[in-house]
């Protein structure tokens, strides 16, 4: 458990280009996208989709800024690597090996190639690997790119918010800090500390094989969870919240988690899923769909927040994602409303 203040801080760029698919996330995102000029918008998501994997670090540092130092003096052909290397290791489909590095830059059309065995046409954004080619062939440039790029909105907005956000995070790590986990396996303690019901068939591996886990809170994550390599551990950014029955007093902490909790419940359009859900039984998004008259991007928006929230569970039958009520998490909610008020 600790502030990982540099995956933390990237996190945080990274969710400011997810405000449209992504409901529920903290103010601080959704104020700052809604500040963003639509180019700085556009240069944002080139710069955070494009280059996340050399943006993104594989070890512990103690700020942002001395890792922006770091990334400044390092050896432009090795922050390209690094990004390169971070594909191969990386991969949504079986691939043919065919591909060296050196193949993969040897020409534009290789790099598109390389990027869609791997990942697939639905996660590749042809306009924008295109664009990013110009910098993977020149990493002084791309090196120049990120590092400006990085400063700025270092500078310009996150600095003051990590400033702003730094003592209620410190609560979340010391409260957490005195849990004892010993009758814990790794998936278990995961699911405690987040709060969340995992999908044990996606995570449960994950976490058994992890050399170590890590604990991030975020003010900025909402109902939604971030993942990355710290040291060679698995890493989770959670929203910030306190473990049950602590001492220690927090009640910023408490606030956060239940606007985290009522927002998802504070949308027409949700409760009417909910509503139908719970008439239903159980019901596929297809049917969802049609029944509310919804568009698949809306659905598939409004489902995530309330999955991630803890409302639904999930689950797929032939080939359908499916879904239930939880209605544990629905009553520990309104608990969770009666603690805080001292109901």
């Amino acid at each position: 458990m600790g502030l990982a203040p540099v995956q933390n801080a990237t996190h945080s760029l990274l969710l400011l280009i997810k405000t449209e698919e992504l409901s529920g996330l903290g103010d601080w995102v959704l104020n700052t996208a809604h500040q963003l000029s639509p180019e700085e918008r556009k240069q944002h998501y080139r710069v955070m989709i494009a280059f996340y994997h050399a943006i993104l670090p594989g070890q512990s540092w103690s700020s942002f800024p001395v890792y922006l130092n770091h990334l400044a003096q390092m050896d432009p052909e090795a922050l390209c690597d690094k990004m390169l290397r971070s594909y191969f290791e990386l991969s949504l489909h079986e691939v043919s090996n065919e591909f060296t590095p050196e193949m993969v830059i040897a020409s534009e059309e290789n790099y598109i190639a390389f990027l869609v065995e791997r990942f697939g046409d639905d996660h590749i954004d042809e306009e924008l690997e295109r664009w990013a080619y110009g910098y993977v062939i020149n990493p002084p440039a791309m090196q120049e790119l990120l590092v400006a790029h990085l400063q700025n909105y270092w500078d310009k907005y996150l600095a003051v918010e990590w400033e702003r956000v730094l003592p209620t995070l410190l609560k979340a790590v010391t409260a957490f800090q005195h849990v004892d986990f010993v009758q814990m396996d790794n998936f278990q303690a995961a699911e405690y500390i987040t709060g969340q019901a995992l999908n044990a068939e996606h995570w449960e591996a994950k976490c058994r094989n992890a050399e170590g886990l890590y604990f991030a809170p975020s003010l900025h994550v909402g109902p939604y969870l971030g993942k990355f390599h710290e040291d060679n551990m698995l890493g989770f950014i959670f929203g910030a919240r306190l473990p049950n029955n602590t001492p220690i007093h927090a009640p910023e902490l408490s606030q956060a988690e239940i606007y985290v909790r009522l927002s998802a419940l504070s949308d027409e359009v949700r409760l009417q899923i909910l509503k139908y859900i719970s008439n239903q039984g159980e019901s596929c998004s297809t049917e969802i769909i049609n029944a509310l008259d919804l568009s698949q991007s809306a659905a598939s928006r409004h489902l995530t927040q309330l999955t991630a929230t803890g409302y639904l569970i999930a689950r797929r039958i032939d080939g359908a994602k499916c879904y239930r009520l939880d209605k544990d998490r629905i009553a520990d909610t309104l608990d969770t409303v009666k603690v805080f008020l001292l109901i």
